[in-house]
């Protein structure tokens, strides 16, 4: 008891709290699952009781850990505003741009819009960070990012959303499959396929519509491989496992031995977007958002 929680401690139950996994969890907070079990231990040792129960198949916060979690969270939110007005205060806000950004983006949509944002501000400093679409919401909100690239959330929140593509499935497959020759497939050369099928909860709405086309198309995907990830899907398709149906985005990296097709009869749809806080906002991040829309309408 005679020593107190830090701010390591603090974070770690946070996103525990919202994971409630250990794996998942550490993987967010760049660390392994036994450091993050460590941290988890040694936060009830300092405070003197369990803040959470933990089970071979999830993590349950206990009442008295979630009574804490609140003044937890209060104070990493306090922290982080404090480190943004020292910013301000020391003259860094005005030229510093503060953007977040899913994986797909970071291989084309990001460097063109970041060059084209580069003659209007050429000596700004950009900070970018790689997180999920969840994550960087959350950071949105608590002021630690100005805009973030990302898969549009089904509530807003304070944020202002805005969607700036709209982007198309293609089929994936080795270059040495029957089909790897055509140009254009339909939904029903799949029928006698194995499907590498995608599902994420985050994005279950277009996952799901694939999976509902696929049926209607007669493809049985019942017994299917299924990827968390779109890298792992055509990881998974280089090495034989089948055919997928992917973003479109994942035809721009420089893979082997794959083929991506248009599937003609494949309407589900992904949307990229872009948010940010609708109060308080920097005209240099008002700038940037600017040329993303520019980027979207074509200009």
């Amino acid at each position: 008891m005679g020593r107190s929680a830090e701010i390591r401690h603090l974070q770690a139950l946070s996103v525990l709290a919202q994971e409630l996994h250990f794996g998942r969890a550490a993987h967010r907070l760049h660390i392994t699952q036994p450091s993050l079990s460590q941290l988890i231990r040694d936060l009830e040792v300092r405070l003197g009781f369990r803040v959470v129960e933990r089970t071979t198949r999830k993590v349950i916060l206990t009442d008295a850990g979630r009574s804490f979690l609140d003044d937890a969270e209060a104070i990493l939110r306090h922290l982080d505003r404090a480190t943004i007005s020292a910013r301000a205060e020391a003259g860094q806000a005005a030229n510093t741009l503060r953007i977040g950004t899913i994986l797909p983006t970071t291989f084309e949509f990001l460097p063109m819009a970041l060059a084209r944002f580069r003659h209007r501000y050429p000596s700004a400093e950009v900070y970018i960070e790689t997180k999920e679409s969840t994550d960087l919401v959350r950071a949105v909100e608590r002021g630690l990012l100005h805009v973030a690239l990302l898969r549009a959330p089904k509530s807003a929140g304070t944020l202002k959303i805005e969607t700036i593509r709209r982007e198309s499935f293609l089929a994936v497959m080795r270059a040495d499959h029957r089909l790897a020759a055509r140009q254009v497939l339909e939904m029903s050369d799949l029928k006698s396929e194995k499907i590498v099928r995608l599902a994420r909860d985050d994005l279950r709405d277009a996952f799901g519509e694939i999976d509902r086309q696929l049926e209607s198309a007669g493809v049985d995907a019942a017994e299917s491989q299924t990827a968390e990830s779109t890298l792992t899907a055509v990881s998974l398709v280089c090495a034989g496992d089948g055919i997928s149906l992917v973003p479109s985005w994942a035809a721009t990296l420089p893979w082997k031995d794959v083929r991506f097709c248009e599937v003609s009869d494949l309407s589900a749809t992904i949307d990229l977007a872009i948010a940010w806080e609708r109060t308080n906002l920097p005209p240099i991040a008002e700038h940037f958002i600017d040329v993303v829309r520019r980027i979207s309408q074509g200009d």
